[in-house]
């Protein structure tokens, strides 16, 4: 009599909820071959992170940004905390961040009086950082030096661009030398790729640099107005041939 096989039991997989999604989510550890996104900061996804349960739904969140406050205090804006959304404030589609001027989509730290709104990760970014072409450390400012300056703007440093005066920027206390965030988000980017082995693993979560995650955000955020922008003109297009069609049709008689 041939023996049956017993059947393996499914493996139960601990899940958790987070305010920000509908489904349960699960651990799971993301490679960088899977080129996957947060769903919240809008990053790369790399290291330790939670996954949605359902198959057919890609929401995913680093821990760190699942491990937010729902509520901070930032220096960059003192008269009020600023509160977590998981979206972007009044049912629009995106936001724009007050420290870097680019869009976002996801979370935002919010102030609902001012009208204030920072990406998480601009909200993480180190107060202090170091640049080996230039030789003193580089203090984050909440604004340019040359706030409220008639006739003067400033210029990065780094790429000679102008900087809007309400912009954070990196700027040296000792002398004339300063940067926009996504300046030094490039230059440690490359120092990162020439150095092999510089990034360390911390209980299995991938650490970067927030410099490196600001660049990560350049570009997703640059695919997203690309789509937008696609997105506008097809929709400008379509309201022109309605327009077109909707014209009252000469008639001509012989």
């Amino acid at each position: 009599m041939a023996s049956r096989k017993q059947k393996s039991k499914p493996v139960n997989r601990q899940s958790v909820r987070h305010q920000s999604h509908s489904h349960p989510l699960r651990v799971f550890k993301a490679k960088e071959d899977d080129e996957n996104v947060c769903s919240g900061c809008e990053l790369e996804l790399i290291g330790q992170a939670f996954k949605c349960t359902k198959s057919e739904c890609d929401y995913l969140l680093h821990k760190s940004c699942f491990d937010l406050p729902g509520e901070t205090n930032h220096k960059s804006h003192q008269d009020h905390p600023l509160t977590l959304l998981y979206s972007p404030p009044d049912d629009e589609s995106l936001y724009t961040c007050d420290a870097c001027d680019q869009y976002g989509s996801g979370f935002t730290y919010h102030c609902s009086v001012c009208k204030y709104n920072l990406h998480v990760g601009c909200a993480s970014l180190p107060e202090a950082i170091e640049r080996e072409d230039h030789e003193h450390p580089l203090t984050l400012l909440y604004c340019t030096p040359c706030k409220g300056r008639e006739d003067t703007s400033y210029i990065c440093s780094a790429c000679e661009e102008t900087v809007l005066e309400d912009l954070w920027v990196y700027c040296c206390r000792e002398c004339d030398y300063g940067t926009h965030v996504y300046a030094c988000a490039a230059y440690e980017d490359q120092e990162s790729d020439e150095e092999e082995g510089e990034e360390e693993e911390e209980e299995g979560e991938a650490i970067t640099s927030p410099a490196s995650r600001i660049k990560s955000l350049m570009k997703a955020q640059d695919e997203m107005a690309a789509m937008q922008l696609e997105a506008r003109i097809m929709n400008d297009a379509n309201e022109a041939a309605l327009d077109l069609w909707d014209q009252p049709k000469r008639r001509y008689y012989w």
